[in-house]
């Protein structure tokens, strides 16, 4: 992840006022996308449309767009749920890397204010 790599660089820093309220919408991103697959598994089980050729098809069908499928939705939003996580875990590393950097701007601050 192209994020990721620019903050592990130490380019990319962030306010940690600013961050914490990026990762708290994060955070509330990730637990509705959770919610979403938790009901989603509910879904991802035959369809009661009868035991015949027809039924059993559509009934493989819907629980195959539910989850089972590279393009269901379960293994979308899998898929988005690990970006947001990156995604928090990178503005975690931008916050860590600004106040890294304030304390070594004070440090030389207090260095050169000493002489």
């Amino acid at each position: 992840m192209a994020l990721q790599e620019t903050v592990n660089s130490g380019q990319v820093s962030l306010d940690p006022v600013t961050g914490e309220e990026l990762r708290k919408m994060l955070v509330e991103q990730m637990d509705l996308v959770d919610s979403w697959l938790e009901r989603a598994g509910r879904l991802a089980r035959p369809a009661p449309l009868g035991a015949n050729p027809v039924g059993d098809r559509m009934a493989h069908k819907f629980e195959a767009r539910a989850d089972g499928d590279p393009r269901s939705f379960v293994a979308v939003m899998t898929a988005y749920r690990e970006v947001l996580q990156q995604t928090h875990d990178s503005v975690q590393s931008a916050i860590r890397n600004f106040i890294a950097i304030d304390e070594e701007h004070g440090s030389e601050f207090v260095r050169l204010s000493a002489n």
